[in-house]
């Protein structure tokens, strides 16, 4: 191996294994500088570009890990699971679907801060971010936690005003003016309302405009205005019965229709002391009620139930009582909670063998 005879290195050598000359390998001779042999220089590009490929493929491997490339599939998927999640308020109420909604948003909110996608992306990532993070505060708001509301619809708000869209600045407004008039700020509700009109009448379509209307006269019955609220009314149910679908409409706005307009008809009604006019549109609500929607059916017979105690009627509220009570089996509302307890009070007072 080192081309010197055995016996030299010391080693007793038996005769049949004796090499006295044990010739080295052949040294190639060096080509002249600057030139390389033909097939060492393609060894060398081959090995040189393997090398850069693999370096390529870890380096490309390494980012898809740390840095997930996103596109329109995932929008597409984040937008499918906010609808589904829209579908599961009506039918379970937003104490069960609050959670739910939550991690939705707790994903996004992952994909957007560990992601890589280009900035058309990136903004519709952070729009489904906001209108998430505004559904949250609606489930918050139905299963009766108003901080909580409050706080995700200020997050979503801030969203709003940092991209910003006037579509989800509008559905913000909207839904706080709910939440205004539940807390007895009538004022600050019919504030919220118009602001979100002034920002919607340019590009709205017909059904969102209603709805707006519809916030605007609730509003304006809570301040004692009944003849204003009256003419909001039915300017709210001009512009649904105008719209012909000519402008897509968000998906949040899908509950609104016949049952929505009647229960708001009620409301005005109720707030002025005509319970037995209320009770007449009360009932057309529940008619018009989609099977689907158990959580606003649950909320309507408690408040067609309270109708019918103030008017008299104490069996037939008693039946409404059992029946939304029963809905409370499937549906987790703290809306759908409070409208059954105060039917039972009224029901009460009305009857106390009947409560």
């Amino acid at each position: 191996m080192l081309g010197i005879p055995l016996e030299q290195v010391g080693f007793i050598v038996p005769p049949h294994r004796r090499n006295p000359v044990v010739s080295p390998l052949p040294l190639i001779e060096p080509a002249p500088e600057g030139c390389l042999d033909p097939v060492d220089r393609r060894a060398f590009i081959t090995a040189s570009s393997g090398a850069a490929l693999n370096a390529a493929i870890t380096h490309q491997r390494d980012a898809v890990y740390e840095h997930p490339l996103l596109g329109t599939d995932t929008v597409t998927d984040l937008r499918a699971g906010l609808a589904s999640l829209y579908g599961l308020d009506d039918r379970f109420g937003g104490a069960t679907v609050g959670p739910l909604a939550a991690a939705h948003l707790a994903r996004i909110e992952r994909l957007l801060a560990t992601g890589s996608y280009h900035e058309t992306i990136g903004r519709q990532l952070r729009l489904i971010a906001g209108e998430t993070a505004e559904h949250v505060g609606w489930l918050a708001f139905d299963a009766g936690d108003y901080t909580r509301a409050r706080s995700y619809w200020s997050h979503a708000l801030k969203l709003a005003k940092e991209l910003p869209d006037d579509s989800l600045s509008v559905l913000v407004k909207a839904s706080m003016s709910l939440l205004s008039l539940r807390e007895g700020q009538p004022h600050e509700a019919l504030e919220l309302t118009r602001r979100a009109q002034d920002q919607a009448n340019a590009w709205a379509p017909p059904s969102l405009l209603s709805i707006l209307a519809t916030r605007e006269a609730r509003a304006l019955a809570a301040l004692g205005d009944p003849a204003s609220a009256r003419s909001t009314l039915a300017q709210a149910v001009r512009l649904y019965e105008q719209d012909q679908g000519s402008r897509p409409a968000p998906d949040w706005t899908l509950f609104h229709g016949p049952a929505e307009i009647a229960d708001v008809q009620a409301d005005l009604f109720s707030v002025a002391g005509h319970n037995r006019a209320a009770v007449t549109w009360l009932r057309r609500s529940l008619e018009y009620q989609e099977s689907s929607r158990s959580r606003n059916e649950a909320i309507g017979r408690g408040e067609l139930a309270t109708a019918l105690a103030r008017s008299g009627e104490a069996e037939e509220a008693a039946y409404h009582i059992g029946q939304g009570e029963a809905l409370m089996t499937e549906v987790s509302s703290g809306r759908a909670r409070e409208s059954l307890a105060i039917a039972r009070s009224e029901l009460a007072r009305l009857n106390p063998r009947m409560a």
